[in-house]
């Protein structure tokens, strides 16, 4: 039985998609939550002011929606580790404990009979 000939191995040639961006949003959040389901993440994102007032806490808002599937989710995963890791590495730790990351300054001691 003859040898097969085999076709050289081609090289991959990159695909240039271009990236649309005339119809972005830009948003702020500094709330998320997730739900999962079998097939896909929906983050929902808002924002919570934080303040509290004697009639209770304002409310967190929410405004966008984003649903991924799990591909795409692991991808947001990674970038985000690595932006956060690279922000660690310049800024320091990012604490998310919330009573850990306030820091009031210390008072220098008053001399005395003031």
């Amino acid at each position: 039985m003859p040898d097969e000939v085999k076709p050289a191995a081609q090289p991959q040639q990159q695909v240039q998609i271009p990236v649309d961006v005339t119809n972005r949003e830009t948003v702020y959040a500094n709330f998320v939550q997730a739900h999962l389901n079998a097939d896909e993440v929906y983050l929902e994102l808002g924002t919570f002011s934080q303040v509290v007032t004697p009639a209770g806490p304002d409310p967190i808002v929410l405004t966008h929606r984003v649903i991924m599937n799990f591909v795409t989710a692991k991808r947001l995963a990674d970038l985000l580790r690595r932006a956060v890791m690279q922000h660690e590495q310049m800024f320091g730790v990012v604490e998310l404990d919330p009573n850990r990351r306030l820091r009031v300054p210390q008072q220098p001691p008053r001399p005395p009979g003031m």
